[in-house]
Order: C-alpha cells, then structure tokens, then sequence
C-alpha cells in the first residue's frame, strides 16, 4: 500500500472512533516508511506485475459481457480488445520473466 492508503484508512479509523486501529496502521506506516525504499528494477517489476492483475480483470470483465450479452452490437469489439488484451498480457509476462531471472 502506499503512504496516502494508510492515511486515509488512518482518517476513516478516527472518524469511526476505533483508536486500536489507528494506532495499528500508525505502526505499519512507520514501518514502511523506516524500511529501504525499493530498487528502480524492483518497481518497474510492481508496475509491470499490476499491470497484468489489470489486463486479467479487463478481460474477465470482457468475458463476462460476452457470455451474458453473447446478441450484443458490441460484442465484435469486445472479442478485438480481448485479442488486443491477450497480446499485450504476453508482452508483459515475457517482461516480467526477463526482470525476474535477471533480479
């Protein structure tokens, strides 16, 4: 999570009184804050594993769309993004797989 995450579920804890859980997340974001920032690889690694978790939620959504509005007017559109999708999640695996082996 990042520092404005535990921030705001930091607020939401005070708004509903629950001092535990304040002070449970005041912890956690120290301990985050106080341990080494990640390495440029090990964050283009992040970025490049969220966005593949992105690509599989579109396409399961897309999925979706097609299997209950299988009459849709959309549905040649829906079937060219889910190719477009596929594409680029490989793209994307094979990026993961070349900065994993080489980290």
């Amino acid at each position: 999570m990042f520092v404005d995450d535990y921030l705001d579920l930091y607020n939401y804890a005070k708004s509903i009184g629950d001092a535990e859980w304040q002070a449970s997340l005041t912890a956690l974001l120290a301990e985050q804050l106080a341990s080494p920032a990640p390495s440029a690889e090990e964050a283009k690694l992040a970025a490049l594993w969220e966005r593949f978790d992105q690509i599989n939620e579109e396409l399961k959504d897309l999925f979706l769309k097609m299997r209950t509005h299988s009459d849709s007017a959309y549905s040649g559109r829906w079937e060219e993004r889910v190719w477009e999708l596929k594409l680029e999640r490989i793209v994307v695996s094979q990026n993961i797989r070349f900065r994993h082996v080489g980290v």
